[in-house]
C-alpha cells in the first residue's frame, strides 16, 4: 500500500506534473522573469495552498457535497476553499513576516493548479489524495525552480528579437515538457 502511494506521489512530481504535463498554473512559469528567491517563494506558497486545499476539499466533497447530491457545485465550493486558504496563509505570513503576500495573493489564489488538484483528487481515496497532493505540490516547486534556472540561462544568451520574451519561454517550457513526457 505505501509503495503504491509513494509511486503515486513520484508520478505527480515528475510524470504528471501539473505545470508541464497538465499545463495548469503555468502563468508564473512563462509569464515573468523571476530570480531564484522569488520563484521559490511563489512556488512554495502555491505548494502550501495546493496541499492544504486538497486536504480540505476531499472531505468536503465526500462528506458534504456527495451526501447532499450537489457534486455539480464542487468547482464553486473548491474555489471558495482556495480563497479562504490563501486568505489564512496571508494572515499567517503577515503575522510572521510583518508583510503580507501582497502582489503574490492573486497569483496564488487564481492559480489553476490549485483548483485543478482539488478537482482531480475527488476521484482518489483520502490517503491517495494526500500523497497526490504532496506530489503535485513538490512537482510544482520543481517546475518553477527548474524554469527559473532555464530563464536565467536564457537571459545570459543571445535571443533573436522575434523570440524574446514569451516566445522563447513557451519554447523552453515545451522542451522541458517533452523531456518529462519521456518518463511515461
Amino acid at each position: 500500500m505505501i509503495k503504491e502511494l509513494l509511486l503515486l506521489m513520484l508520478g505527480f512530481i515528475v510524470v504528471n506534473n501539473f505545470a508541464f504535463e497538465k499545463l495548469l498554473g503555468i502563468a508564473p512559469i512563462i509569464g515573468g522573469k523571476s530570480n531564484g528567491k522569488k520563484a521559490f517563494f511563489t512556488s512554495a506558497m502555491v505548494a502550501i495552498v495546493m496541499f492544504v486545499t486538497a486536504l480540505i476539499a476531499w472531505p468536503v466533497n465526500s462528506f458534504v457535497l456527495a451526501k447532499l447530491g450537489i457534486e455539480a457545485l464542487s468547482t464553486f465550493v473548491f474555489a471558495i476553499i482556495v480563497l479562504v486558504v490563501v486568505f489564512v496563509l496571508d494572515l499567517i505570513v503577515k503575522a510572521e513576516c510583518k508583510e503580507g503576500l501582497g502582489l503574490y495573493f492573486p497569483v496564488i489564489a487564481l492559480n489553476a493548479a490549485v483548483l485543478g488538484l482539488a478537482l482531480n483528487n475527488v476521484s482518489y481515496t483520502f490517503p491517495q489524495a494526500i500523497f497526490a497532493s504532496l506530489g503535485a505540490a513538490l512537482g510544482y516547486i520543481l517546475a518553477i525552480m527548474l524554469f527559473a534556472g532555464v530563464q536565467s540561462r536564457i537571459q545570459q544568451k543571445y535571443v533573436p528579437a522575434a523570440f524574446k520574451g514569451l516566445p522563447v519561454n513557451v519554447l523552453a517550457a515545451a522542451i522541458i515538457s517533452m523531456a518529462l513526457v519521456a518518463f511515461k
